[in-house]
């Protein structure tokens, strides 16, 4: 595997989905892929912050971004069929989705975590990525080169004390990719990545780990050529589905 920089004309007029675009790698995601001419669908909960974005966007790239505004704690199925029927308005398609949104809440053992704060970090963690999934990959399968990315943890492989529910779905992420790349893979084109990021310069981060110095971490920017090549046609014929930060091969 060889990521590397992915020449603009890969993306020019594709429509790809973010969550959690308002901040952290979410937003640099929206900007690099906006900078390679990509119509980024931007979805948070947080409208002002989607709002800058929106005209930093237009300003600068000239692109076709779309704002959706959703509380990914709150989703339904039937704000999960709105936002696939927005997507048909404006762009008639979809090439792309990046689970990108998370939420940590709190550090707690388990006979402290409160239930209300448990599902929210479960609705938005896993159970939004099951709804978008189930109402998205029907438009995602028209395109040329579908990409799907979840994004998973270490932490879910090896779940530690205090990591409660926030380790919970993202195992719960790793086993729906996986399901979905069996269900999938097979009978389409659609390629799908569960990407761990690793320590990255993020306010979950800073949530999880108060005592760290930031300084030592990578920054969002660091990590987008990772995205570029898992959403470019390259990564077509790579044999694997888990990607995470550092892999033998990454070029600068």
């Amino acid at each position: 595997m060889n990521i590397k920089d992915i020449k603009r004309d890969q993306f020019k007029n594709k429509n790809i989905l973010i969550t959690g675009c308002s901040k952290g790698i979410g937003r640099s995601l929206t900007i690099k892929l906006s900078q390679l001419g990509v119509n980024v669908i931007m979805l948070s909960k947080n409208e002002e912050k989607m709002d800058e974005l929106y005209d930093l966007i237009k300003e600068d790239y000239g692109t076709e971004p779309c704002i959706i505004k959703c509380d990914l704690n709150t989703l339904d199925e039937e704000k999960a069929q709105e936002i696939s029927n927005i997507i048909l308005e404006h762009y008639k398609s979809l090439d792309g989705i990046v689970f990108n949104a998370a939420i940590l809440e709190k550090m707690s053992n388990i006979e402290s975590f409160d239930l209300k704060t448990w599902q929210k970090v479960i609705n938005v963690n896993l159970t939004s990525s099951f709804i978008l999934s189930k109402y998205l990959i029907p438009l995602i399968q028209k395109s040329l080169s579908p990409r799907i990315i979840f994004t998973t943890s270490g932490i879910s492989k090896k779940a530690k004390a205090f990591w409660g529910p926030y380790a919970i779905s993202k195992a719960g992420i790793n086993a729906l990719a996986d399901i979905l790349i069996d269900e999938l893979e097979s009978v389409s084109n659609i390629k799908i990545f569960n990407f761990n990021p690793k320590a990255t310069q993020t306010d979950m981060r800073a949530l999880a780990y108060p005592a760290e110095n930031p300084s030592n971490l990578k920054k969002p920017k660091d990590l987008m050529n990772y995205y570029t090549w898992m959403l470019s046609s390259e990564s077509a014929v790579y044999d694997g589905n888990y990607i995470e930060y550092g892999n033998e091969g990454y070029t600068k």
